[in-house]
């Protein structure tokens, strides 16, 4: 095994562990100021429950998209999904797991940050972001960048 595929394993532990958004059942009020609920199955699955009904068919219709390969259609319905809820940290987390894919590793690395900063106590989400930014910054061939981010990714301790 190759040391960039050894850098992918724990990446991609944590990028599995991604899943689906759920709305909760009922009436719903688009703008009421119901955070978001974000919690780890016992298969790794995150399960990313929103009060926006808008937001969680977007979320799953990026989801599709991403998950057949279609990474642009992904970016749209996230994309759009942050219009109506740009304060959602798996949101902006998604985004920049996709750009990454998408080769732009600096614009990947800051919106990982920005997650970061939305995230506030999500241990499972920051360890996810720290990853992102220490991929970014390796192939933008910043290794001592990299390595900085892989020991704040330890801190919350991964999946």
């Amino acid at each position: 095994m190759n040391a960039r595929a050894i850098l992918w394993l724990p990446l991609a532990g944590a990028l599995a562990a991604a899943g689906c958004a759920t709305a909760p059942e009922g009436p719903m009020d688009a703008d009421r100021a119901e955070p978001a609920a974000t919690t780890v199955e016992e298969d790794g699955t995150v399960r990313h429950s929103v009060p926006n009904r808008a937001v969680a068919l977007l979320w799953d219709r990026a989801e599709r998209a991403r998950k057949d390969g279609r990474i642009e259609d992904a970016l749209g319905s996230l994309e759009r999904a942050l219009r109506l809820s740009p304060d959602d940290p798996v949101l902006w987390s998604r985004v920049a797991e996709l750009r990454l894919r998408q080769g732009e590793y600096a614009v990947a690395e800051n919106l990982a940050a920005k997650s970061n900063a939305l995230a506030g106590e999500q241990r499972l989400l920051r360890y996810r972001n720290w990853l992102l930014i220490a991929e970014a910054r390796e192939r933008r061939g910043d290794p001592e960048g990299a390595e900085q981010a892989r020991a704040e990714a330890e801190q919350y301790g991964g999946p």
